[in-house]
Order: structure tokens, then C-alpha cells, then sequence
């Protein structure tokens, strides 16, 4: 490798390590975050857009759903989604990396693909090691001789400038002061936390390291160059069409059935058996029809898979019957969607809206999407429909992180309560949400509340700010959220008073 790519991989190995120990490792990271990744994107921009062994710099862009996701730190004061993003975070990452590569093209996107994408967040660990070896090839063109003159002013330095420092600390007591700081400082710099943060910034930037060492090395040796598509004995599977077009009629005609009850009962408001309410009936079953949804789509995947030859290529004669069973199908699959929605929207209207909820009801949206989306595919099939379903799988989680969910909840349950829909709110659980409900939580602090509820929510609202206090006012931190509360309590806390 040119002296020119290790001296750009060390950069960005080193860059990597002390921006994620200062931006990321903070205390409440919250509009260094996205600062990160801004960071990262200027790096391997400038990196790649003049290497020639980098085929693909149109992986960068992979980066933007990245920094959507980060903007949650800022946007949102919400810590829900923080687990998923880590892992959502480091599998876009291996998809950037190998699209750098050249090794992953999202229009071609199949299980084969995505299995690689897996194995690449692991192979980084293997090259660890490179900077270890690039340091002992230094060794051996007579670099020990400078290490060992370093070596020699380091020892010479170190007693020289402790006595010096003593000696001046005696003679100015500005001096000293400043110099106890100086110590303080390094002291706070060695303890448990900090080291801690080193240990795990060094790991990340050795990490990033690697990854982008994959791309510039052009290995052929590794462990995702073995998964190729033509080796997968699997891609030779052919389905029967009789086999299927049989299981297909047999689903078929018990969904019919359930169509038919769903539109005596449920969408006509017939009367309901053995006293059953329709919040109670919309309740039973909601998570079993959106589970036979998923299922469904499952379904036409897998017989357009298996039958693409004799469907779309051979067009056997029982192509169009198959194919107009697939679309039924998706009907079907279309009326069991607007009953979980149904049902849910009976439901939540008598008792309002949980986190559970608010996701189902926005998984709803885009799974209608892709079924839309299914639906042409079966049609049309000329389009990958596994990259359709990732880019609506990927916007879904975007809008998870810009979306404040509590927020949305505190809002419903309060509208409700203060408009005599719904007679007492659940305040207990309100308080469990996130600081994005505190807007709405203040609208039940007014006058003509009911009194317990008041008091619950005005303690509540003390004990946050009094949080907000103590809070260290690093610039990293800053989250619109919380700023934006701290206004919100600070305007009010005359009346609470």
C-alpha cells in the first residue's frame, strides 16, 4: 500500500478516535452527534474522491441516513430508540463501506447480500492488527535509532521539568494556584470514567480504521468476496406451480370467510356475541392480523421466487390464474390491514394512545406502502422488490427518530381528558414518558383539573426542573428539547407556586 493511503488511514483511524471520545462518549450527547458524523462525512470525502483504488464514492451517501438518525440526540429528549440506532448506526456502516468497495449494490439487493452486509461488520476486527505491522516495517528501515533519541530526551525531560515546576510553584503562589488546576485537570483525566472512554474511543477508531483499510486494500481473500451469488446452490430452487397454486387457494378461501365476518361485524357495527364491546372486539386478534400480514407478503415473495421462471419467463398456462390469486391476495392482505387499523382506532379512542400504539399506527402506514409496492411487483416484476422494501424498512426507522412519539401520546390522552372523552387520565403512566411530553403535561396544571391529577403533575414538573438545575451545560449536550422545556418550566413556575 502507498505511503500516501496509510498516512490517509491513520488520519482518519486517529480523527475517528478523539472525535468519538469527545462528540460521542460525552455525558448526554446531544448536538455532537450529528457534528460526528458531519466529521466523518468531510474525512472520507476528501479520502476517497481522489483515490482511484475507491470505485464506488456514491456509498457516502449512505451517511445521510446515518445523520437523520443522529439528529434524535438533538431533536428529541427521548433515550427509546438509542439501543436500535447503535445497531442500525454499524449495519449502515458495513453497507457504506462495502459499497465503497464496490461490493454491494443496493439495486441488486437479495438475501445473499444482506447476509454479507452481516459478516462485514465483524472483518474490520481482523485488521487490527495492520497498524502494528505498518509501525514494525518502520522498525526495520533503522527507525529505532530515532525512537531510541526520543527515548533519551523523554528521560532526560521528565525529572527536569518536575523540579522546575517545583522550584517556580515556591516562587509565585499565581503560579502554583494555576499549576494545582493543571494537576486537577490530569488527575480528572486518568480516572475511572475517562479511561474508560479512551478504551472505548480507541476501539471505534481502530474499527473505522479497518473498515476503510477493506476498501483502499481491494482484499480478495475476504471473508465477504467468498459469499458470491453464483456459489448459492440455493438460487437454483424452483418451486411447483401446482403445489403452490393449491396452498394459495386454501388460504384463499379461509381469508374470504374472515372477509365476510369483518363486514357483518366489525365495519357494518353488527351485533356483536356473548355481550362482547367493540373496543374489546377490536382488541382480540389486532397483533394476529398485522403477524398474518407480514406473513401474507411473506407468501408472494416466496411463490414469485420459487415460480418466477414458469410465471414470468416460460408463462405456463397456469401463470395468469396464479398470478391473479397473488393479487387477491394482496387485496386480502389490504383488508386486513384496514382492520387492524379499524380495530385500533376503536380501541385507542376508548382508552387513548401508548408508544405501542403510535408504532403500530406508523408501521400501518408503510406496511400499506409495500403492499402497494407487492402488488405492482406481481404485475409488473421488473423491479428488485427487496431494495423497494429496504428503502421503505429505512424510511420507517427514519421517522421513528424524528418523530416524538411521547409528545404524540401526551397529546391524544390529554385532548381526550380535557375534552370529556375520556372521564380520569392515566398520569401515573404519562410521567413514565420521556421529557418530550412536557409541553402537553403542562396543560393539566391549570385551575380546572382535578386536583390530584394537578398536584401529581405540578411535583412532576418540579422535580424536572430542579434535574434541569443540577445538569452540566456542556455545548456537546444541547438538545432542543430540553431547551425548549427549560423556557417552557421557567415561564411557568410563578403559577405553580
Amino acid at each position: 500500500m502507498e505511503q500516501r493511503n496509510k498516512s490517509e488511514l491513520s488520519f482518519y483511524g486517529i480523527i475517528s478516535a478523539i472525535t468519538f471520545i469527545y462528540l460521542i462518549l460525552t455525558d448526554n450527547p446531544g448536538i455532537s452527534a450529528p457534528i460526528f458524523f458531519i466529521i466523518q462525512f468531510a474525512i472520507l470525502l476528501y479520502i476517497t474522491k481522489n483515490n482511484k483504488e475507491v470505485i464506488n464514492v456514491k456509498g457516502l451517501f449512505m451517511l445521510l441516513p446515518i445523520f437523520i438518525i443522529s439528529l434524535n440526540n438533538f431533536l428529541s429528549a427521548s433515550y427509546m430508540m438509542m439501543p436500535t440506532n447503535f445497531l442500525v448506526i454499524v449495519f449502515l456502516y458495513s453497507s457504506m463501506f462495502l459499497m465503497l468497495g464496490n461490493k454491494l449494490n443496493l439495486m441488486k439487493l437479495n438475501i445473499f447480500e444482506i447476509l454479507k452486509t452481516i459478516v462485514n461488520i465483524f472483518e474490520p476486527i481482523i485488521n487490527f492488527i495492520v497498524p502494528f505491522k505498518w509501525m514494525a516495517e518502520g522498525r526495520k528501515k533503522n527507525d529505532h535509532i530515532l525512537a531510541k533519541r526520543i527515548l533519551i530526551g523523554v528521560a532526560l525531560s521528565v525529572p527536569s521539568v518536575i523540579f522546575l515546576i517545583k522550584m517556580l510553584s515556591s516562587a509565585d503562589l499565581v503560579f502554583y494556584n494555576n499549576f494545582i488546576l493543571f494537576n486537577n485537570w490530569i488527575k480528572k483525566l486518568f480516572e475511572y470514567i475517562n479511561i474508560f472512554k479512551i478504551i472505548v474511543g480507541t476501539f471505534a477508531g481502530f474499527y473505522l480504521f479497518s473498515h476503510l483499510y477493506s476498501v483502499l486494500k481491494k482484499d480478495t481473500n475476504s471473508l465477504v468476496n467468498i459469499l458470491k451469488d453464483e456459489t448459492i446452490a440455493t438460487n437454483k430452487i424452483k418451486g411447483d406451480i401446482i403445489v403452490f397454486n393449491i396452498l394459495i387457494m386454501s388460504v384463499l378461501f379461509v381469508y374470504s370467510i374472515f372477509v365476510v365476518i369483518q363486514f357483518k361485524y366489525l365495519f357494518s357495527g353488527g351485533i356483536l356475541p356473548h355481550g362482547l364491546s367493540f373496543s374489546e372486539y377490536a382488541r382480540r386478534g389486532f397483533f394476529e392480523l398485522v403477524f398474518l400480514s407480514i406473513l401474507n407478503l411473506g407468501l408472494i415473495l416466496i411463490t414469485t421466487y420459487l415460480l418466477r421462471d414458469q410465471i414470468y419467463k416460460d408463462k405456463n398456462r397456469w401463470a395468469i390464474f396464479t398470478k391473479l390469486m397473488l393479487i387477491y391476495l394482496c387485496v386480502i392482505t389490504g383488508i386486513l390491514l384496514v382492520s387492524s387499523y379499524y380495530r385500533m382506532s376503536l380501541y385507542d379512542s376508548a382508552y387513548g394512545f401508548t408508544r405501542l400504539r403510535v408504532l403500530v399506527y406508523i408501521f400501518l402506514v408503510f406496511e400499506a406502502i409495500g403492499l402497494i409496492a407487492t402488488f405492482v411487483y406481481i404485475i409488473k416484476h421488473n423491479f428488485n422488490i427487496l431494495t423497494i422494501y429496504a428503502a421503505i424498512g429505512l424510511t420507517f426507522y427514519l421517522t421513528l427518530n424524528v418523530v416524538k412519539i411521547d409528545e404524540i401520546i401526551a397529546k391524544r390522552n390529554i385532548d381526550m381528558y380535557l375534552n370529556g372523552q375520556a372521564e380520569e387520565i392515566d398520569i401515573d403512566y404519562l410521567m413514565t414518558l420521556s421529557q418530550d411530553a412536557l409541553p402537553q403535561l403542562i396543560r393539566l396544571t391549570h385551575d380546572d383539573v382535578e386536583i390530584i391529577t394537578r398536584n401529581k403533575t405540578i411535583n412532576y414538573l418540579k422535580n424536572i426542573s430542579e434535574l434541569y438545575m443540577d445538569m452540566e451545560n456542556k455545548w456537546q449536550s444541547y438538545n432542543l428539547t430540553i431547551e425548549r422545556n427549560r423556557d417552557l418550566l421557567e415561564s411557568n413556575k410563578d403559577k405553580w407556586n
